[in-house]
């Protein structure tokens, strides 16, 4: 057996990939990103730009202006150790570059096992390190004109002196380091679980009261009262006291304090999400904000796709790599991530920032766990490419009005909407977007197509639009119980099958005829519901299908429609519609009438267009350019039969005849005739007996003694007053809501009297 202490991996190239989390030929470009992320996060807000970075013949120099590094050699000497233990920041959660407090190890061991050199200049000293095998590092001291921040110079030895790019990682950083907003308070402790919490007591190497300074909202006053009561060794039950202590201070910041790039990128797709994550542990959980920026470049003209990804923003260590499972599915894997990401057809280039102030990591180079984020990144990642291909150059997406559209919708959504606080019409949304489809397309866009748009986006979504309503299109009726429902949305939302009362749903969007089923009883002796809808088969029509369909019980829906081209394709979109929404277990009947059917029967024929020649064909369903090789689609070029073509009495009898041999009426099973017998027994008994001890007991005499006392104790009520108090309180009651609630009360007061 053999021992090597783990310092020791950071001397050798082979092993010192291990530590950095990159493969070799990324060790130089990983060291200059370290200490320019140290730089950046030392410098005052709008003082990155002055993070110099200079590529010198086999390294490079950072420059920043902060606060600079204790001019001690013991403390450099140590800070700049390959052997020292961790030390790091980082225990304090904050939205900042870094993760672990090792990338100064990393980049001293790149020197090292690279046979480079390194000089540290700060408060007027500069410092001439010397890595060693032993994992020490001599120091020789010497003056230097560098009295404000810390100038370090980096180059490399034979091994990694060639390395290309060595700077793109850290220029990147530097460019967007003051775009934007930023956070600029202190830690909170609703951002640590107690595992965490009580590992930060345990590291630190400050006083208590120094520490807790550190937490939002807690005053050096507050800090220096808690320290005192608090042991000098503090343990596990004691630390997760201290936290729920804290906790109390302030709630947790908002996930838009943490900031964000913002557009800064031209002709990207641009979208932000911010939200929370659960971080847990042993004992108390944590609640941890994030603030996720996506930018996406969509085009064919792009030689691949790519990603940048970005925590807290600097660009990760870890190797992700981009594969196409479907034409509009980008898989991303790597840094816990391996999922599918909606980002269209079009090639894509994507830039991500994850803003977060603690991020799990995966291995010693700082790899970041991801996973936790897929659902919000996956929604901006959609969103972000969405309005990247709207912003694509308008000679390859031809700025297409569905393009304007899917750019512009979750703005508009939170406009009409309120942000989220009230429901919304289709038409509040169209008004919402038109004046940026108005902008951008230069005329004015057609309501009809905006609708057809939605209805698209919905179906891809496989949802409606998070509060939209539409309109009512048509009804439904209910045998036996006599109810008319509008088939808006919300009524459909509110809508509940009635048990065992039909077995079948009749649809025809002529809503006269059935006025002709309604007297006749013909849905009472068939126990089936009637569904019309104003022309083609509406949205809300088909909610309804999903709702009836979502029963134990079997459902048979039957559509009637005109026998002409649009007929028939009303009964394919239903039958399209059921393949297409999951969950739907209602079986479509095709009843017509179909023109072959209506020729038949000798019905009236009409001629809507007499000459086709040079006009653009009519569409017509599957089905009926298949019947007689497309004679039938022919003949629906210039002909049509309607429904009402028929008379009431022939209508009727027609209809009869298509549901002969099919089950009419709804008998439930043994067990469900059973429980309902039994129930209407019991009701029938106690209603019964109810009636019986009433009148035993003499109820009438009762209740007029008890209406004369309580006459009595109300005499001295304002009762006029009582209403209008309550309906200043509940304006949106009737003017008798009021007396009914005080009625109860005093009954209430009466009844509790006479008890005791």
């Amino acid at each position: 057996m053999f021992e090597r202490e783990d310092w020791m991996l950071f001397r050798n190239l082979s092993t010192l990939t291990q530590k950095a989390g990159v493969p070799q030929h990324k060790l130089a470009i990983l060291a200059a990103k370290e200490l320019v992320d140290n730089s950046l996060d030392s410098a005052k807000k709008g003082q990155s730009a002055a993070v110099d970075l200079t590529e010198i013949p086999s390294g490079f120099i950072v420059q920043d202006l902060g606060a600079g590094i204790s001019p001690d050699p013991e403390v450099i000497a140590k800070l700049f150790s390959i052997k020292r233990p961790l030390l790091s920041s980082k225990l304090i959660r904050l939205p900042a570059r870094g993760a672990l407090g090792n990338g100064l190890r990393v980049v001293v061991g790149t020197v090292l096992a690279s046979e480079g050199s390194m000089t540290v200049e700060t408060c007027g000293k500069r410092f001439d390190l010397y890595p060693q095998d032993t994992g020490e590092t001599l120091v020789e001291t010497t003056d230097s004109d560098v009295n404000i921040g810390t100038r370090i110079t980096v180059q490399f030895g034979p091994a990694l002196a060639k390395q290309k790019n060595m700077l793109s990682w850290s220029e990147f950083a530097i460019s967007i380091a003051d775009l934007g907003t930023s956070y600029g308070g202190k830690t909170s402790p609703w951002w640590y679980d107690e595992d965490a919490f009580f590992e930060l007591i345990f590291s630190s190497r400050v006083p208590l009261e120094d520490l807790l300074k550190c937490f939002h909202k807690v005053s050096p006053k507050e800090a220096k009262e808690i320290a005192d009561l608090m042991p000098g060794a503090i343990s596990r039950p004691e630390a997760r006291s201290l936290l729920k202590t804290l906790r109390d201070f302030a709630p947790a910041p908002k996930p838009t304090t943490l900031g964000k790039i913002g557009d800064v990128f031209p002709n990207y797709g641009y979208c932000n999400v911010t939200g929370t994550v659960e971080v847990t542990g042993r004992g108390l959980s944590g609640e941890v904000p994030y603030s996720i920026d996506v930018y996406a470049k969509c085009s064919d003209e792009l030689e691949e796709d790519s990603i940048i990804m970005m925590v807290n923003r600097t660009i990760i260590t870890g190797e992700m790599r981009l594969m196409r499972q479907k034409a509009h599915e980008l898989g991303i894997i790597g840094s816990g991530l391996r999922n599918l990401f909606d980002v269209g057809k079009k090639k894509v280039e994507l830039i991500i920032n994850v803003c977060v102030p603690y991020c799990p990591i995966k291995s010693d180079g700082k790899d970041p766990d991801l996973l936790r984020f897929h659902d919000p990144l996956s929604k901006a990642i959609k969103k972000a490419c969405s309005r990247g291909r709207a912003l694509a150059p308008k000679d390859e997406s031809k700025a297409s009005q569905r393009a304007v559209i899917e750019h512009y919708l979750e703005d508009a959504i939170e406009k009409a909407s309120g942000n989220g606080t009230y429901r919304y019409s289709l038409r509040q949304l169209f008004y919402a977007v038109r004046p940026s489809m108005l902008e951008t397309l230069g005329k004015e866009p057609d309501y009809n197509y905006f609708s057809s748009v939605i209805t698209a986006i919905e179906g891809e979504r496989g949802a409606d639009l998070p509060g939209i309503y539409r309109d009512s299109r048509g009804t439904i009726y209910h045998p036996h119980t006599g109810e008319e429902i509008p088939l808006g949305t919300l009524n459909v939302e509110r809508y509940k099958r009635p048990q065992y009362t039909i077995n079948s749903v009749l649809f025809c969007e002529k809503e006269g005829l059935f006025s002709i089923l309604r007297e006749s009883g013909w849905p009472e002796r068939n126990d089936c519901a009637l569904v019309s809808s104003k022309g083609f088969a509406s949205r809300a029509a088909r909610d309804v299908l999903d709702l009836l369909g979502d029963s134990d019980e079997p459902i048979y829906f039957y559509s009637l429609h005109d026998g002409d081209n649009a007929g028939g394709l009303i009964h394919q979109s239903l039958i399209e519609e059921t393949k297409a929404r999951k969950g739907r277990r209602v079986h479509i009947v095709n009843l017509g009438i179909e023109p072959w059917e209506a020729v038949e029967m000798g019905l009236q024929v009409e001629t809507h267009r007499e000459d086709t020649a040079g006009k653009r064909l009519l569409p017509v369903a599957d089905y009926v350019a298949a019947k007689d090789d497309g004679y039938w689609a022919d003949w629906l070029q210039t002909k049509r039969v309607e429904l009402n073509a028929m008379t009431s009495p022939q209508f009727i009898s027609w209809l009869d005849s298509k549901f002969e041999g099919l089950q009419r009426k709804l008998v439930p099973d043994e067990r469900v005739i059973r429980q309902t017998f039994n129930h209407q027994s019991e009701e029938a008994i106690r209603q019964a007996l109810t009636a019986k001890i009433l009148k035993e007991a003499g109820i009438n005499d009762l209740v007029n003694a008890a209406m004369q006392k309580l006459q009595g104790s109300i005499e001295g009520l304002d009762l006029t007053q009582i209403v209008e108090d309550g309906l200043a309180l509940n304006p949106q009651h009737r003017w008798d809501k009021p007396l009914d609630n005080r009625a109860i009360q005093e009954t209430l007061k009466l009844i509790a009297g006479d008890s005791q």
